[in-house]
């Protein structure tokens, strides 16, 4: 099977894995385990928020928990099962519920804070390989939640999906340049601001404005009253880098969805 063309039967297993309960399957021969898969995944999970998503394998999550390699496998078959529970079972937060005013874009930008705030809280989520849509039990809470608000204005299901897929990958892409960008600044003991003041300055010490008018011109004025933009604030601590216009970027979002949908009801 190609990337483009998963297999149905794995993806069956996936699914069966995640609503599993977190216990392990059918008895194996042995000592009766005195572990759970539940806590065997979240071992890994506080691994992964504390060192990063490199740091986990089998030894590693064995020796947290006092256990021998080999006898995780009594609870995950293997590190992909375990990746696998892992990304769910970091989402194990409550989404936004329904907002009494009906008012879908204001429950939407909640959603999306929502969001944010659990990739902060797990960078390491960012990391994983995304083979498809969410399958688990608390992934399918998160898109039950996103769903119900981005399907209200009257969008038809498959421009909800597609549309709430647009907002996911915007935000975990966004989330993961900082993330990239951020390490980058610490290896050299500065901040995102740091790299950019030093790109924005060495560019311009550099550039023709001649062969790049554009490109100066924009350069120039980032960061003056002449740069300023409103939208929703996805930080409450503000950052520099691309999260920074995470908000402006979703609101803009937003704006299309009402503007297509009432496009189409005027026709």
């Amino acid at each position: 099977m190609t990337s483009e063309q998963p297999d149905p039967a794995a993806t069956t297993d996936e699914i069966r894995l995640l609503w599993s309960g977190h216990e392990p399957g059918p008895a194996r021969r042995g000592p009766r385990p005195k572990l759970t898969r539940s806590e065997v995944v979240a071992a890994a999970v506080r691994l992964a928020d504390a060192e990063g998503i490199e740091a986990v394998s089998m030894q590693r999550v064995a020796a947290a928990l006092g256990y021998t390699t080999m006898s995780l496998y009594r609870y995950v078959d293997s590190k992909d099962d375990l990746l696998l529970l892992m990304s769910d079972a970091a989402m194990d937060t409550t989404p936004p519920g329904p907002r009494e005013d009906g008012d879908w874009r204001a429950g939407l930008e909640e959603w999306c804070m929502g969001v944010v705030a659990l990739y902060r809280a797990h960078p390491w989520m960012v990391r994983l390989s995304v083979t498809g849509p969410p399958s688990g039990p608390n992934g399918i809470r998160w898109m039950e939640a996103g769903l119900r608000e981005i399907c209200a204005p009257g969008l038809r299901p498959s421009e909800a999906v597609q549309m709430l897929l647009i907002l996911t990958t915007v935000l975990r892409e966004t989330l993961r340049m900082e993330s990239d960008m951020q390490q980058a600044a610490h290896r050299h003991g500065q901040q995102i601001s740091d790299n950019e003041s030093d790109w924005v300055q060495g560019l311009l010490g550099v550039l023709d404005p001649g062969a790049f008018p554009t490109v100066t011109r924009v350069l120039g004025q980032l960061g003056t009253d002449e740069d300023e933009f409103g939208g929703l604030d996805l930080d409450s601590e503000r950052v520099s880098g691309p999260a920074e216009g995470l908000g402006f970027g979703i609101d803009r979002i937003l704006d299309g969805i009402e503007a297509y949908v009432g496009r189409r009801a005027a026709d």
